[in-house]
């Protein structure tokens, strides 16, 4: 009982696929390039760039002097220094635009942003630190030098800082970028130099305080945006690192796989985090009567099964209510077939034939609703009344890979096949195993083997054609599809299916007969909805049309989380970026799982990430735009 992706039958399958394509691993990227196409429409007065951040409400300034920095750290000892880690080149001055790595080792967090003043006074400056050698670089007045002669002057501090820094003397260099800025404070370079000596010093307060005036004076400037973002992160300030690193990638247009590993990370830590927490207080439900019909109908103890189950003699009074689950299941009253299934275990008066059929169906109800631990207990129970159970064991192995044990849900499935190598089912959801692991030929060999026992089960050959997809076999897999089309002609799955090998085919018109053809057989299932709307979105570049779609797929079906996080992509290609965000909300709502509620969570977080580049930089995403 795999992920409903896995084995939850065609239309979950479906879902799955329309999943990966919001939820790739550099997620925030895609959906910034579809942003990029509309981004400028509609946004106002967003577009005006910060002059400076603001403070946190309740949160001191601390305004300084910059010359007086090395006063107030000239109390560290070296032995500070040596303790900082070593990484010179990935923490150094500004000599190349490569951002700096994440050091391993945690910060504790930091408050509000801190305004810096550069100051004129170098009273404070302590010579020791500076070296005789430099001390031509701290004039008594320097407001009475020509403005030529403090820029000499600071660009010589400068070059002497980085000496220093080369030198690991993260204090003495402090001293003398602190000087430069004195001399010229309006240098961005000079604050990001000397945040990269914090950096090394683990004082990510003031990393942060540098960086912020060094982009206040230059806010495209790489190397500050890295540094603040890094110190952000090592202070657990993810929100904030995830806005630095997506700036960067923007302004670096993804060339830069440092950054766009970044974001990737801090994205999964915002997402994974937040997600957790949600579930501690989330309540368990059942999904969309579309989704649980999907994965009943790809076992056979839900479909032909339930009715073996109904016609056997039963005894005692739990038998009965396993058998009103199973009737329930029959006419898809699924919410009465929860309830009957679970009433039947709390009786406890079950016979032998009954009692692991009991176990299991709760089991099965537990997993659609999120509870995969309380579904693995149970199937434990079904197993141990009846070790032979060959559908306890396939769900048993799908959970193994849900908790990616792989070793432990390959060897269920060896077992369930000495135990019963005539059962399709086996074959069929070990395949959709094979795929998940990317063992396409594998699965390939699964399917026929279902197919050859039973050749009337629909998704053993439409699970086929796309894995002959997958291995590049396109018109075998077209092919597959015309048959099944033939075969199945009843079946809406079949058509939704092949109209998405057509739609990645770019045969956009066959597509679209092939999604209606889907709608006319099933019309109240989101899956074809939302195929339409990323043909019009991907193939015709209409965002209207698709949105039109989408919002179809969620009248038909209220609780499909997948058509509320394509209709928010949709809504943050056109502009509307508030909305965008209320609708990933919807969708991270309807999450049934932890792991699916981070995916959601991280698409909004995304597109959040997005909203703030779109804000403070417009001229950058006009000009990706118009290059489109």
């Amino acid at each position: 009982m795999s992920s409903p992706s896995v084995s939850g039958g065609s239309v979950a399958a479906t879902a799955d696929a329309a999943a990966k394509r919001l939820s790739s691993p550099q997620v925030w990227k895609t959906l910034l390039a579809v942003t990029l196409a509309a981004a400028v429409v509609g946004t106002g007065a967003y577009y005006a760039l910060r002059s400076r951040p603001s403070q946190k409400k309740g949160g001191a300034s601390s305004k300084r002097p910059a010359s007086d920095a090395a006063a107030r750290k000239a109390k560290s000892t070296k032995a500070s220094a040596k303790a900082s880690v070593k990484a010179t080149a990935a923490a150094g001055t500004d000599k190349s635009s490569a951002p700096s790595s994440l050091r391993d080792s945690k910060a504790p967090s930091t408050d509000g942003l801190a305004d810096i003043s550069a100051g004129s006074s170098s009273a404070s400056l302590v010579p020791e630190l500076a070296g005789e050698a430099n001390a031509h670089l701290f004039p008594a007045d320097i407001e009475a030098l020509a403005p030529r002669e403090r820029a000499d002057l600071a660009a010589s501090a400068k070059t002497a800082g980085n000496k220093f820094f080369a030198q690991k003397k993260y204090e003495e260099a402090i001293t003398l970028y602190s000087q430069a800025i004195a001399l010229k404070p309006e240098d961005a370079v000079f604050y990001s130099n000397r945040a990269a000596c914090y950096s090394n010093l683990s004082q990510w307060d003031d990393v942060i305080n540098d960086c912020t005036e060094s982009l206040r004076l230059d806010p495209s400037y790489v190397k500050a945006l890295n540094r603040r973002g890094q110190a952000y992160e090592r202070s657990e300030r993810y929100g904030e690192a995830l806005n630095d690193y997506t700036v960067m990638c923007v302004l670096e247009e993804f060339k830069n796989d440092t950054a766009l590993a970044a974001t990737d990370r801090v994205l999964k830590i915002i997402a994974s985090t937040k997600a957790a927490e949600a579930m501690k207080t989330r309540v368990a439900r059942l999904p969309s009567d579309t989704f649980i019909a999907a994965f009943m109908d790809s076992f056979r103890l839900t479909t032909t099964g339930a009715h073996v189950v109904v016609a056997h003699p039963a005894t005692e009074a739990g038998d009965k209510l396993v058998q009103e689950a199973f009737q329930a299941i029959i006419e898809k009253r699924w919410g009465d077939a929860q309830v009957a299934a679970s009433a039947s275990v709390d009786n406890g008066e079950l016979s032998a034939y009954f009692e692991p059929l009991a176990f299991n169906l709760r089991a099965t109800f537990a997993f659609l609703k999120g509870d995969v631990e309380f579904a693995f207990a149970d199937l434990e129970k079904s197993l141990a009344s009846d070790p032979k159970n060959v559908n306890s064991i396939i769900k048993r192995a799908s959970i193994f890979m849900e908790r990616a044990d792989i070793e432990r849900a390959v060897a269920e499935y060896d077992r369930a096949v000495q135990i019963d190598d005539r059962d399709p089912d086996v074959y069929y959801h070990r395949g959709q195993i094979r795929v998940l692991t990317q063992d396409f030929y594998g699965a390939i060999e699964d399917y026929k083997l279902s197919i050859g026992i039973d050749p009337n089960f629909v998704y053993a050959h439409i699970q086929l054609g796309v894995a002959q997809y997958k291995v590049g076999e396109v018109q075998t897999a077209i092919d597959t599809f015309k048959k099944a089309t033939r075969k199945f002609a009843k079946s809406g799955e079949v058509f939704n299916y092949h109209g998405e090998i057509l739609l990645d085919t770019q045969q956009f018109d066959e597509a679209i007969k092939n999604f209606d053809k889907a709608i006319e057989i099933m019309p109240t299932s989101p899956l074809p909805y939302i195929n339409k709307a990323i043909l019009y979105l991907q193939g015709r570049n209409d965002p209207i049309a698709a949105e039109v779609e989408c919002r179809k797929a969620i009248e038909v079906d209220p609780l499909c989380d997948i058509a509320y996080a394509q209709l928010a992509q949709l809504l943050l290609a056109q502009g509307k970026f508030e909305e965008s965000l209320e609708t990933y909300d919807h969708a991270a709502n309807l999450a049934r799982t932890e792991p699916e509620l981070a995916n959601a969570i991280a698409l909004r977080e995304a597109a959040a990430a997005q909203l703030y580049v779109a804000q403070r930089y417009p001229e950058v995403i006009a000009r990706l735009r118009g290059g489109m």
